[in-house]
């Protein structure tokens, strides 16, 4: 379960039911987008109140986003749209009757958990975080597991009172793509790029967010050969003014597209926002990450963590790109060191690992039971699996 189809987490979802289907070709899987099984009012209300957060007030997300005192405020309201939804969440639990649910955001993550607790739904629930952010919306009772990116982040759960059995560092799960090599040439080929120039990945997110047209305009006056391929996702309009630019350098504008790993492969350097999926992409890949306008909140806090394992560079403003990005192409004994920082806490097989313990669960019908000493609710009058008639 993830929200929205051009996000993060649904190509984070995406990647563990690739994985599942490679280990077992005959496991079934359904791919649910949460906001299916909401209120369009409810929906549409979240999205634009995000949307108009990180693009307009970035500062008030910044405030909101991991705050304890927010969070006990809107305990109560939380509790009560589960319950409001939770008519359709039976309906789609009885109709696929799953053996576990893997959740790649916190909403749906905590859909579940309240269903779990309050009807008791017999079934492991595993919070998979996509970002190196472990906010305390993830937190529910009734998640079995959690499977976070990096060994700090289980530190935090375990102060919050989660058990070690409980957390798996295993890495954001990237598709199992990014574990085959590529045709060099033939990528290069593809996207009409030179085989003898430096080429920087320059990407801004699945909507093509940030201020990429400066960064553009900065780069483009670098004194090194250089050769740019800028995927802009959903923002066709970015797009669009792409191929109406005349540049120095030769530019490459791409939509949105499955071949990131093609280019990631052939990548000197990426620039871009540190979302969660994107970094740990980069990171599979050992590519150097030059970040951009991350966003407040989670994408500061990935920012953070790159910087510390000496795997990134922190951009200034738009205008200094160009001289930041210059100098790093004179000196490419930095770009290898970011590079092997990269790859020293790259984990590239995240989605496998995530897949095979699915799999465990699935096949043995159970989770472990002594979690923490915790039993699994009780089965008693089932309807379905791990679904109790009297639910409702």
């Amino acid at each position: 379960m993830h929200v929205t189809t051009s996000s993060g987490h649904h190509h984070a979802s995406r990647a563990i039911a690739q994985a599942l289907r490679h280990l077992d070709p005959a496991v079934h899987v359904i791919n649910v987008d949460a906001f299916d099984y909401t209120s369009r009012v409810v929906r549409s209300a979240i999205m634009r109140s995000y949307m108009s957060l990180i693009r307009h007030y970035p500062d008030v997300w910044e405030y909101l986003y991991d705050n304890p005192a927010i969070h006990k405020r809107v305990r109560h309201l939380r509790g009560l749209l589960h319950r409001y939804h939770a008519r359709k969440l039976r309906q789609l639990l009885e109709t696929v009757q799953p053996h576990a649910i893997a959740c790649t955001q916190a909403f749906p993550c905590g859909m579940v958990a309240d269903f779990k607790q309050h009807h008791g739904l017999a079934v492991p629930l595993m919070a998979v975080l996509t970002d190196y952010a472990p906010h305390i919306y993830w937190l529910h009772d009734t998640v079995d597991i959690y499977v976070v990116p990096a060994d700090e982040l289980k530190e935090r759960y375990r102060q919050h009172g989660v058990a070690d059995a409980r957390i798996r560092v295993y890495g954001i799960p990237v598709s199992p793509a990014f574990l085959d090599p590529v045709d060099r040439a033939e990528v290069l080929r593809s996207f009409g790029l030179k085989p003898d120039e430096p080429v920087m990945l320059i990407m801004g997110g699945g909507g093509g967010f940030g201020p990429l047209q400066g960064l553009l305009r900065s780069v483009d006056r670098i004194l090194p050969a250089c050769q740019f391929v800028v995927v802009t996702g959903t923002n066709d309009a970015l797009l669009g003014w792409l191929r109406r630019q005349t540049f120095h350098h030769r530019v490459v504008g791409v939509g949105y597209i499955d071949t990131v790993s093609d280019l990631m492969s052939i990548a000197t350097a990426i620039m871009t926002k540190p979302g969660g999926l994107t970094t740990a992409e980069a990171l599979a890949k050992g590519l150097p990450l030059l970040m951009s306008s991350p966003i407040p909140g989670q994408e500061v806090c990935n920012a953070a963590y790159l910087v510390t394992h000496h795997a990134a560079i922190q951009l200034g403003e738009p205008e200094t790109v160009g001289d930041a990005v210059s100098e790093l192409l004179r000196h490419p004994d930095r770009l290898e060191r970011l590079r092997a920082s990269a790859t020293a806490i790259a984990k590239p097989r995240s989605a496998v690992d995530i897949a095979r313990l699915l799999l465990e669960f699935s096949n043995h019908g159970q989770m472990v039971e002594c979690l923490e000493g915790r039993r699994r609710p009780e089965k008693a009058g089932e309807g379905s699996r791990g679904l109790p008639s009297e639910a409702f």
